[in-house]
């Protein structure tokens, strides 16, 4: 019943997402016109230089007034004209007001409803839902009233901001200063539009990892006065967060970085916003260890031994913090991201943050709320918080039980079907920016939103829907990530039904004109898949602190020639700049800074790190050949390459008369792989090369004439999407993932979360399977590969099985679970399966015979995500990370 209801839904949220214009990215209706002829009987927000006016009363200002400032200012940027903000209605009042509140608790709304011109009950007692409404002669001289009432301070906020942005103010004017076209009139069509509950109920970020760029920025231009990240910048944040219709906050935590309840004006400007603050999973109760816990004069961080200070610690803060809106971390990790600080067994170690659990609850009881059940609460599951609940760690039922991913954006668990039933539900922390092992990423943002939306329509299916958040590093450069992730916590039943280049078209369209959208969309779409393959932080192809070693990209096949695979990527990364080029020669100047921090940039250096590496390695190609020419000349596109990253960084920070210095560094955290790496000499001619460089042995060719997919150079090749029959079951159908995978599409069977949730051998009892037909011109032993997304198992109910079958002989049976679970500093299969986003599964076949064969998968279980198939006889040249496909067209 649960999926036929979601594929129900799917008319549904088209046809929602139906009455977005072209250029608005956020699902809602459309209640904004540009002219009185395309919304008769309208409200005249703007028209012949006149803007209506805005009342907020008097009491709900604290609540609402920074939320009406900034939409009152948002007029003015489109129109050049700012209306009036009025807190009293004494005559005379103007013919068109704006009237903004929340219901049951305005005076004026009030009196609205009892008089029967305003009927909010669709709203009442909804969390974050609005009324958007027009009001004929509301009140004596008024003649029409545009009323935007929320069911709480957060929904009339989240409906003003959704009016700015079909404006055409973008959420990210200011953050990526993104122009705001003009207009001279603006018309709010609105007969009782119903903004509904988010899907969603706590959605926000994480400012993590800022040592590199938000902290040296805002010390330089936000908050010099302090030297840090301080009020002007959290200020600048809360309301981006509100305009993307988020509504909580982790704030930055780091060595160096000030304590956000160190500054006590940090505190109060969240609520003003209505930010709802928490923090992250080593810092329960709203405390920065690093930042506020001495060991030299407060103790060892230990609970075993040092109880009393720490529950004093904690303590305080709950008492100082307790009269503000917040989700509290319970529980305990290490003082920053690591184990507990413990002895004993993980059967101990749980017991111990049990007790933990326990006193925490008693401060907020004493301070917050005497139901402690009323309270938000979240134990974060991450790292070996996962392993202690695994051990058996109990958890409060009304404590939300925070999921995490792997840092690399793959889920480690959700909860079974029983844990979806405890009254604290399901949280889930993503990550698109990470610091640690097996390698950084935190200069580019490179996570597609085809994997985000695989994975968190995964968790909203499997009923993670009280709290998300994400890991967005310093938040710039991972502005369309930052939106995509947000826009589907809101609205997950229509954004996961548009696909990646819908919303990149779309989000796109918003930044700049409507007709550059499809052009910059298909570069941005380039940019992902080119750096799914390998990100650019992973091209040393080495770990976060060893030395850089060459890349497995082939120079010697796929094609034999212009340096194999090498070439391709270069010349890939070449046209993808070439367009992005392009483009950007055509646009407005006024657009160029936007242009440049959203697209040119990350595209530029991204390409030009790989260039770095490409080049370095042809240099010692052509040592070992002995030719000096061509070996100068790579060495010194290596060096150019390097120089490119520095010049393009440093054009970032003076963008804007200097307004983002500091904001972007070539090297955060000072990896090896930022630094040039070394290029051949003359005396590196006999050093061996990488056994991943080779150009295989000579093996026979297909025929003329040849069709479909033939073995070339003693290979198949096959993206998984390219099966030839399939057999569905009747539980759900294969999926097609467009835009993800290695080869740039992948393939599903159903929705994982929602098949999840049905008994867990439902999927092995029916085995749905694809095949898929090729033919060998070689005869003897082979190797398939099979490679996968390396996703985990969806609960602890299930596993990641799979059977393979050629030509109907012996299955083989797989499972993907555990084969590579994460470990701190030491999972060699977990650890190469994120760096390359694949994970592969090897199957000796026996002898086989020239001439057409068909291969079976079965799938047993949720979850699995396959991308590619890969059959290799002895000699076939290798190949980073596949080959590509042997198909031949007539």
């Amino acid at each position: 019943m649960r999926l036929s209801l979601r594929f129900a839904a799917v008319a549904l949220c088209a046809v929602a997402i139906s009455l977005s214009t072209s250029g608005q990215a956020f699902p809602h209706p459309l209640l904004v016109h540009f002219a009185a002829a395309t919304a008769p009987d309208a409200f005249p927000l703007l028209r012949a230089g006149h803007a209506a006016a805005i009342y907020l009363d008097a009491d709900d200002a604290d609540t609402l007034g920074a939320a009406v400032d900034a939409f009152a200012t948002d007029i003015e940027r489109v129109s050049g004209v700012r209306p009036r903000v009025l807190t009293s209605l004494h005559a005379p009042l103007p013919a068109e007001l704006v009237v903004v509140g929340i219901a049951g608790h305005s005076h004026q709304l009030i009196r609205l409803q009892q008089a029967g011109k305003l009927d909010a009950g669709s709203i009442e007692h909804k969390w974050e839902s609005a009324l958007t409404t027009v009001v004929s002669h509301p009140m004596p001289q008024v003649r029409q009233a545009l009323i935007v009432a929320g069911s709480d301070r957060r929904g009339a906020a989240f409906a003003l901001f959704a009016l700015s942005r079909q404006m055409g103010v973008s959420p990210w004017t200011w953050w990526a200063d993104v122009p705001v076209p003009h207009h001279d009139a603006l018309y709010v069509q609105a007969r009782n539009e119903i903004q509904p509950e988010p899907s969603v109920q706590y959605r926000g970020i994480f400012l993590n990892d800022e040592d590199w760029g938000l902290r040296p920025w805002a010390a330089k231009k936000m908050d010099p006065a302090l030297g840090n990240i301080g009020p002007n910048t959290y200020a600048r944040i809360f309301q981006l967060l509100l305009r993307l219709h988020a509504n909580t906050l982790w704030p930055a935590m780091h060595p160096g970085t000030l304590a956000f309840n160190a500054v006590p004006e940090n505190a109060q400007l969240a609520d003003r916003w209505g930010i709802v603050m928490g923090s992250s999973h080593s810092e329960a109760l709203l405390r920065n260890n690093v930042g506020e816990w001495n060991e030299h004069t407060d103790g060892p961080w230990n609970y075993q031994t040092n109880r009393a200070a720490i529950d004093a610690y904690w303590d305080k803060r709950v008492a100082e913090n307790g009269r503000y809106e917040n989700v509290y971390t319970v529980g305990m990790r290490g003082v920053h991201d690591t184990g507990l600080e413990a002895t004993g067994s993980e059967e101990v170690k749980a017991r111990l943050v049990e007790q933990v659990m326990a006193h925490q609850r008693a401060m907020l009881a004493k301070h917050v709320n005497a139901d402690v059940t009323k309270i938000p609460q979240v134990i974060w599951l991450y790292k070996e918080s996962l392993a202690l609940y695994r051990a058996g760690m109990q958890v409060p039922d009304d404590v939300t039980l925070g999921w995490t991913d792997d840092n690399y954006g793959y889920i480690r668990q959700m909860p079974t079907v029983a844990e979806q039933r405890r009254s604290g539900g399901s949280g889930m922390y993503y990550h698109v920016s990470y610091w640690g092992f097996p390698h950084d990423y935190l200069w580019l943002c490179t996570t597609p939103p085809s994997l985000i939306r695989e994975e968190m329509t995964k968790a909203y299916d499997h009923n993670v829907r009280r709290y998300w958040v994400l890991n967005v590093g310093d938040l710039k450069p991972a502005e369309s990530d930052i939106d995509y992730f947000l826009q589907l916590a809101w609205n997950e039943p229509a954004m996961a039904q548009i696909d990646q280049r819908t919303f990149l078209e779309r989000w796109s369209a918003e930044q700049f004109p409507a007709s550059f959208a499809p052009a910059i969309a298909a570069v941005i779409e380039r940019y992902y898949q080119l750096n799914f393959v390998r990100r650019p932080e992973f091209m040393g192809f080495n770990g976060y602190d060893d030395a850089i070693r060459r890349t497995q990209f082939n120079p010697l096949a796929w094609p034999a020639r212009d340096y194999g695979q090498n070439g391709e990527r270069l010349r890939a990364w070449t046209s993808l700049v070439s367009d992005e080029s392009a483009i950007a020669a055509r646009l407005p100047t006024a657009l160029r800074s936007a242009y440049f921090e959203l697209i040119a940039y990350p595209v530029e250096a991204a390409a030009a790190q790989n260039a770095k590496f490409l080049f370095a390695d042809r240099s010692f190609l052509e040592a070992s050949t002995r030719n000096e020419t061509a070996r100068q000349s790579n060495a010194a596109e290596s060096q150019a390459a390097f120089g490119r990253i520095q010049t393009l960084t440093a054009a970032y920070n003076h963008l804007e008369n200097g307004k983002w210095d500091g904001m972007m560094s070539a090297a955060p955290r000072e990896r090896q792989v930022f630094n040039m790496p070394a290029t051949a000499t003359a005396a590196d001619a006999a050093r061996p090369l990488p056994a991943a460089w080779s150009a295989g042995q000579a093996i026979v060719q297909p025929p003329a004439g040849s069709t479909g997919f033939v073995e070339q150079q003693g290979t198949i090749s096959i993206n998984s999407a390219q099966f030839a029959r399939s057999n569905n079951g009747a539980l759900a159908r294969w999926n097609r993932l467009p835009d993800l995978g290695i080869s740039g599409e992948s393939l599903v069977y159903g929705d994982p979360g929602l098949l999840a949730n049905a008994p867990s051998d439902s999927m092995a009892k029916q085995a749905p399977w694809v095949e898929y037909d090729f033919t060998t011109l070689s005869a003897g032993a082979a190797t398939l590969s099979l490679h996968l997304l390396p996703t985990f198992p969806v609960d602890a109910d299930h596993r990641m099985r799979f059977v393979v079958t050629v030509d109907g002989g012996e299955p083989q049976q797989f499972d993907a679970a555990g084969s590579a679970e994460w470990k701190e500093n030491s999972a060699p299969a977990w650890e190469s399966n994120v760096l390359r986003n694949s994970a592969i599964f090897t199957a000796p076949l026996a002898q086989l015979k020239p001439g057409r064969h068909t291969l079976r998968l079965i799938d047993m279980d949720p979850g699995l995500v396959f991308e590619h198939i890969v059959l290799t006889f002895a000699g076939a040249p290798p190949a980073y990370p596949i080959p590509p496909e042997t198909r031949l067209l007539h």
